[in-house]
């Protein structure tokens, strides 16, 4: 049987979202393991000071929550730890990330299809341009590959809820992740900017819990008009 590679669920330590998730997969008889995601309440004035608001305002004509700055932390010391123990690929997810019934089949054929040059595979996403032949994988879901916009295009693949990452993927975002200065989900939805080989699983194979945000219970977040 095809094995899936290690799961990590990015949650904070005591976070209530932790019983709900952790029953999901249970029931679907899947393994994981949590990341103990960063409250950006929790970080000092110097570790504030070290991220480039100024880039975020003047590139996107928004601001960087506390919450927003967390949780890219959290995302950015998982590819670190993924570089650091030569971890050949892992599914990341976020803890408001809910599997839909087929997750663990069509996850299982993901794996058995995927290209050899994917580095990154969104289970969850917004719109995204793709190129016209898809892969089948399981239960009417296929996989798609995804172009790449201009270089100056402020298009991007809006959600960090769930993919999975291979070791060479890390390594390209924590190249483009310094300093601080994106939200999550634009770290790893730019593309353009890390030249990440980037698929994507379509319909989505997650959906989010509908849970309330624990990044908007910080700041209520800004997104601009440009995502897509």
């Amino acid at each position: 049987m095809t094995k899936l590679p290690p799961i990590y669920i990015i949650s904070l330590p005591n976070s209530k979202r932790r019983e709900n998730i952790h029953a999901e997969f249970k029931k679907m008889d899947v393994k994981f393991q949590f990341w103990d995601g960063i409250s950006g309440k929790d970080l000092s004035d110097e570790e504030l000071s070290e991220i480039d608001t100024d880039y975020t305002q003047k590139e996107w004509g928004h601001g960087l929550g506390k919450g927003e700055i967390g949780c890219a932390l959290s995302h950015i010391r998982m590819y670190e730890h993924m570089i650091e123990k030569g971890i050949g690929s892992a599914i990341i997810l976020e803890d408001d990330a809910k599997p839909l019934e087929n997750f663990k089949e069509v996850l299982t054929a993901l794996m058995k299809k995927i290209p050899k040059r994917s580095e990154i595979v969104y289970l969850y996403h917004g719109k995204a341009k793709s190129w016209p032949i898809k892969r089948t994988l399981a239960n009417g879901y296929k996989l798609a590959r995804y172009r790449h916009p201009s270089k100056r295009s402020k298009r991007t693949i809006i959600g960090a809820v769930g993919y999975w990452l291979s070791l060479d993927g890390a390594k390209k975002l924590v190249e483009n992740a310094y300093p601080i200065r994106q939200p999550a989900d634009y770290l790893t939805g730019y593309i353009q900017r890390s030249k990440i080989n980037a698929y994507g699983i379509e319909p989505n194979i997650l959906m989010e819990s509908g849970l309330p945000s624990e990044i908007d219970s910080l700041e209520k977040r800004n997104y601009g008009g440009h995502t897509s």
